[in-house]
């Protein structure tokens, strides 16, 4: 799978989230920028979810874009004010290329 620059149109943000404590001592969850990048991002359909091995997930994007050193699957994306969930972080072609199978988040 060549990574294909001319389909990178959309601009997407990798999200990493820090835990912090607010003045009651609670522990709360806040996310900051790690990275931006150019991707694309294309609908999964239900039977690209099943094929991926992800049954018990509703799987509804797959994110390709250019390698991000440090990526994890616990961070997330943003992308066109929606949030992504990553479910699924893999690497393609020597560490040039990340493609993220995610789960829109509705929140």
């Amino acid at each position: 799978m060549a990574l294909d620059l001319g389909k990178m149109r959309e601009r997407v943000t990798v999200q990493q989230a820090t835990e912090r404590r607010n003045s009651l001592g609670e522990t709360t969850l806040e996310w900051a920028t790690y990275a931006t990048r150019w991707a694309s991002v294309q609908g999964v359909s239900s039977r690209e979810a099943l094929e991926l091995g992800q049954v018990d997930v509703s799987v509804t994007h797959r994110v390709r874009m250019r390698y991000v050193d440090g990526m994890t699957q616990n961070m997330r994306l943003l992308w066109r004010g929606r949030v992504l969930e990553i479910v699924s972080l893999l690497e393609y072609d020597n560490r040039s290329e990340h493609v993220a199978i995610c789960e829109e988040s509705v929140a």
